[in-house]
């Protein structure tokens, strides 16, 4: 009887491996191997070249959780994958959802973090300080800790059938003993994830309005400044054409010859630098022909308030692109999280779900449970993308590494 169940256990296992697990345990190595390098590239970045950076705090911690995520998910993902009907080992199964649910957490609440840091800032003018962020860092890992002690409790080592005959062992949620506490932990678990993601929304839905009406602001006053600009320079323009006329006229002698002398001093003491300025606009209007030492004094003499206006403008254009990133990455998460909720919520409610699935879609239901590790390994590239002062440290620190070879 035990060899007729190994045999059917393992022909089970082998085909089904060959048909729809391999692909996955590919992909999940992929994962793995991004992972790893994505995060640990953000790190020494982040070590070597951008350090201090208040505004930066969080994401060095996200990305050692982003690189342990990808780690210990690919790993445990591909031996569960491996071992679909040959998992024995009960205390083993649990450590693998217990630290797959913990890794991921830190992840989740790490991006929550960073909202509430970006909502202060952008719309409170609140900065937080040192010790504040080192409070939030450690809430983060604490409320992993805690939300992941459930799935070591309702996860365990499973009799697995197909077709309803006995087919082997399976790790996943536990059908007898904790059924109650594991459908309550997973409306719990779908509930705080809902909850996240709505958190989330608000905080970026605040900060991307506050934008949205910085930029109209900003787009109406430089179309009014531009407007005046223009009207000023023509009026100016006919005004100092008129006005050269009429001294030519005048410096005009009866054999038609011209006093340029006078004319050149009259065009030196009339010359007129006219300067508008306003956030974006500043803008010089000479006399044309005239003593050009007057043209190099306007050009050259530039108000130091545009500067400053200039570094200011930079500044929130900065401000506002890294916080449009946060909101990309935010995105991604929330897509890469959601399917892991319905899993879960579905394994709470349905004892028998993997049971119910055919071989293609219980594979595919696999790829869409193991979606939480692509947010891990897509942050470093959204970094690289759309952080322009990481993507400067990090060609500097290639350019050092390449000179130190040298």
């Amino acid at each position: 009887m035990d060899l007729n169940f190994t045999n059917k256990s393992e022909e089970y296992r082998t085909q089904a491996m060959a048909k729809h697990l391999i692909a996955n345990v590919v992909v999940l190595s992929l994962y793995l191997i991004i992972g790893v390098i994505g995060n640990m590239i953000v790190l020494a970045v982040y070590r070597f070249q951008m350090k201090g950076k208040e505004e930066r705090y969080f994401i060095p911690f996200l990305a050692v959780s982003d690189m342990l995520t990808s780690v210990v998910g690919s790993v445990n993902c591909i031996m569960l994958d491996v071992m679909q009907t040959t998992f024995t080992n009960n205390i083993l199964c649990k450590i693998v959802f217990y630290t797959i649910a913990l890794t991921a957490g830190i992840s989740l609440f790490l991006l929550l973090s960073i909202a509430i840091q970006r909502y202060l800032i952008i719309c409170r003018r609140h900065r937080l300080n040192l010790k504040t962020r080192k409070i939030m860092v450690a809430v983060s890992v604490c409320l992993s800790v805690a939300c992941s002690v459930p799935f070591a409790v309702n996860y365990g080592v499973n009799e697995h059938f197909s077709d309803g005959r006995l087919v082997g062992y399976r790790c996943g949620r536990l059908k007898h003993g904790v059924y109650l506490s594991g459908l309550v932990y997973s409306i719990f678990f779908i509930t705080l994830m809902l909850f996240t993601v709505l958190a989330l929304v608000f905080l970026y839905g605040r900060v991307g309005w506050v934008i949205f009406k910085h930029f109209n602001a900003q787009k109406f006053k430089q179309t009014n400044v531009s407007k005046e600009t223009s009207t000023g320079d023509k009026l100016t323009n006919d005004s100092i054409t008129t006005n050269l006329q009429s001294k030519t006229q005048e410096l005009k002698n009866p054999n038609d010859t011209y006093s340029k002398l006078t004319v050149n001093s009259e065009c030196k003491n009339d010359s007129n630098i006219e300067a508008t300025q306003s956030s974006d606009v500043y803008t010089e209007t000479t006399v044309p022909e005239c003593s050009s030492s007057a043209t190099q004094n306007g050009k050259s003499t530039q108000p130091k308030r545009l500067k400053k206006t200039n570094r200011s403008k930079k500044r929130r254009r900065f401000k506002n692109k890294f916080t449009f990133m946060f909101i990309l990455i935010t995105a991604v998460s929330i897509v890469c999280y959601m399917p892991v909720g319905m899993v879960v919520l579905l394994e709470g409610i349905l004892p028998d779900f993997w049971e119910r699935l055919s071989e293609t879609v219980a594979a595919t239901v696999l790829w869409l449970y193991h979606t939480y590790i692509i947010n891990s390994i897509v942050n470093p590239i959204i970094y690289a993308f759309m952080d322009a002062e990481f993507s400067t440290a990090l060609k500097a620190l290639f350019d050092k590494c390449k000179c130190s070879k040298n």
